[in-house]
């Protein structure tokens, strides 16, 4: 044997080589079935839920995008209406102020007309009792003059009109 360890150059013995190597394989498939094809496919798994979990939230932003700009277009009509209303409320405030007024004016307008009026009957009536007045007297005075003696008759007559003088005051 001797010869036969001379021939294999270092001591190297293929035999025990070779079943080193096949135990190294059948380690490495081993391994591989049993620790990395699992967690290769767990990883696979993960990566397709968060590529879904992704694309959901992709959708979901696309989607509260799209209601975002639908609500800021209905808030952009509504505040239109709004203006709209506010200001057609305006003007029929202003349409009913001003009949209000112009009402208003036509009534004063009619009062004072009608306090003119009154004043002036009441005016005319004052001046035609005073005449009606002034005439009483001076024909009682008259007949006074008449009848009786003349310095009488004038003190009475001045009695008379500082009597009816007083009576005008109160």
């Amino acid at each position: 044997m001797r010869m036969f360890l001379a021939d294999i150059p270092l001591n190297i013995d293929w035999q025990q080589i070779l079943l080193h190597l096949l135990n190294f394989v059948i380690l490495v498939g081993g391994l591989y079935l049993l620790l990395y094809n699992p967690v290769k496919k767990f990883m696979a798994k993960r990566k397709a839920h968060y590529e879904e979990m992704d694309s959901k939230a992709q959708t979901s932003l696309a989607s509260a995008k799209q209601k975002e700009e639908e609500v800021s277009q209905r808030l952009a009509a509504l505040e239109a209406e709004i203006a709209a209303k506010k200001a057609a409320a305006a003007k029929e405030i202003e349409t009913y102020t001003n009949a209000k007024i112009s009402e208003a004016q036509k009534q004063a307008d009619t009062i004072i007309t009608e306090a003119n009026l009154n004043a002036k009957k009441e005016t005319e009536k004052i001046i035609t009792n005073a005449n009606k007045e002034i005439k009483q007297i001076v024909t009682e005075a008259t007949k006074k003059v008449i009848t009786n003696s003349p310095s009488e008759a004038f003190d009475e007559f001045l009695k008379a009109s500082k009597g009816s003088e007083d009576n005008g005051k109160n």
